[in-house]
Parts: C-alpha cells; structure tokens; sequence
C-alpha cells in the first residue's frame, strides 16, 4: 500500500496526510454492492464526522475518483446526511456517540474507518494504529462478515486483521 501511497504522499509527510492518504486507499481497495449507487455519474460520498485535523484534510481527496465515481466529502452535522455516506471517517473521543454514530448508518454499505481504539471495538470497520513508529490499519472481521463490502485481498494482506 505504501507504494500506492508514496506518489501523492510518503512518511515524511504529517501524520493526518498519511491517514488521509491510507482512507483514501482503503476505500480505493473496498467494492460496494452495485446496487449502492442510483446511476454511474452518482458521487462516492466521503463523510466524516468530528473536528480533528484529519477531518479537515480530508478536503484533499475532494473530485479524486474512488472506480469511476468522484469523491465528495462531507462533515456530518445533520442526522440525516449520515443517510448518504458511502465511507465514513469518525473522530471522536467521546465514547458515548459511537453506538449512536453506527446506528446512523447502514453498516452493511457504509465503510466505517476510525483512529480510535473505542469505536473500533464498538463496532467500528477499519481503525487506523501506530505499531513500530509505522501506521497501519486493522480490519474487524466479525465486522466484515456483517456487511456487503468487499475489502480485496491485497488490503487484507496489509491489514491486522481482528477477531
């Protein structure tokens, strides 16, 4: 992944660009259900929910492509946006929104990544972690068992995977 990665971003960049970097790939690498998008000009829409600087940066991945559908990025501030989601980014400490969050979504269609250990645990798809001064991601897979996405094996490969 990191040969993916390099060309727009590399280790030296700051962190929130490499995690950025990393949301971008792993949606590139997930395939959702055809029936997710209403025709094939529909918009690949990219949520994220929280004030952290990688939801701010996020803004980057604004018109890039995700298949043949560009990316619009969303924060989520109404209730009813969640309804749109295609991949969604939570940064939150607060504990108490994350079964709130995931209820707000369809969590068989919507691609949940996260850098919080909590939210993970609660359910949560991919969480981004540190291990060995270098990022990388682990994959639920009780939760992917859950969903109609499908994540290729060449992420999986990269992945940690999880239960």
């Amino acid at each position: 992944m990191m040969n993916i990665i390099r060309p727009v971003f590399s280790e030296e960049n700051s962190p929130s660009a490499v995690k950025v970097a990393y949301i971008y790939n792993i949606a590139k690498f997930t395939r959702w259900p055809a029936t997710t998008w209403k025709d094939a000009n529909a918009p690949f829409i990219l949520c994220s929910y929280g004030e952290d600087i990688v939801s701010k940066e996020l803004i980057i991945l604004e018109n890039k492509k995700i298949d043949e559908h560009s990316i619009k990025v969303v924060n989520v501030k109404k209730d009813q946006d969640f309804q749109y989601c295609h991949a969604l980014y939570i940064s939150t400490d607060d504990s108490r929104l994350y079964r709130y969050l995931l209820s707000q979504i369809d969590q068989q269609k919507v691609l949940t990544i996260t850098d919080e250990s909590p939210f993970f645990d609660s359910g949560g798809l991919v969480n981004l972690v540190r291990k060995n001064k270098r990022l990388r991601f682990q994959i639920s897979n009780q939760q992917l068992s859950d969903t109609k996405l499908i994540l290729s094996s060449k992420l999986l490969k990269l992945s940690i995977l999880v239960d």
